[in-house]
């Protein structure tokens, strides 16, 4: 089984949005892009890299904007859709690593990348590997550097994604008796002071950033801006 198709998702055709578990006429990858781009400000010179990038449905759309861009993703599933993508739109300053996010200190050299993000898939993480993650994004990130992640659940606004108590606990207890991995069919919903602690703990500036109301996630994901400092 790869490691996100038939674990994470489950997609019933081959199309970008259903291999990103992502289903609906409301998802919108160059509007999802355009808030990464309004957020992060690319520099023709940027080096940068997208954790948990996928089949590259929005680092092809990042990529016009930088010098270079690395994606890493452990699905070998959607990397070969990626590698297809690459080849077939000649995007030449992509490249895609397969491995585990944990190992991106291993992959890159301190101080790599004058931009980091993790769009979509911080709540796959465990809450002792969010942590790590975290560490590792900052590790490979240039001082001044800065690191973004998007589309995070909210621990403090999970009632206005579940319509009742009853579904969040039925995923709960089903998670539990099969063993699987996170707390609901999301992954694990963060609190957003968790991730303010951490950059407290390392003297960063971090900044809790509320969706634009055009994304389909608004009311009940949050991002999260960081500047390495030194």
């Amino acid at each position: 089984m790869d490691k996100f198709i038939g674990k994470w998702a489950n997609p019933l055709d081959d199309s970008l949005l259903e291999q990103s578990a992502r289903r609906g006429k409301q998802y919108d990858f160059d509007q999802i892009a355009e808030d990464i781009k309004e957020k992060l400000r690319f520099e023709k010179n940027d080096v940068v890299l997208d954790v948990c990038c996928g089949n590259v449905a929005l680092t092809k759309r990042i990529a016009p904007l930088c010098k270079k861009i690395h994606g890493v993703d452990f699905s070998a599933t959607l990397l070969k859709t990626a590698e297809k993508i690459i080849i077939e739109e000649g995007i030449s300053n992509l490249e895609t690593h397969l491995s585990d996010a944990m190992k991106i200190d291993e992959l890159f050299p301190a101080g790599t990348f004058d931009k980091a993000y993790c769009y979509f898939s911080f709540q796959y993480f465990s809450p002792e590997k969010r942590e790590l993650l975290l560490e590792k994004l900052l590790r490979v990130t240039k001082p001044g550097g800065i690191i973004f992640i998007g589309d995070i659940p909210d621990k403090t606004r999970m009632w206005s994604f579940y319509e009742t108590k009853f579904k969040f606990y039925r995923e709960r207890i089903s998670h539990i008796l099969k063993g699987k991995e996170g707390e609901c069919d999301l992954g694990w919903w963060v609190y957003p002071q968790e991730i303010q602690a951490w950059g407290a703990k390392h003297k960063l500036n971090v900044s809790i950033l509320k969706q634009s109301e055009k994304l389909p996630h608004a009311h009940y994901r949050f991002d999260v801006l960081i500047q390495k400092t030194n």
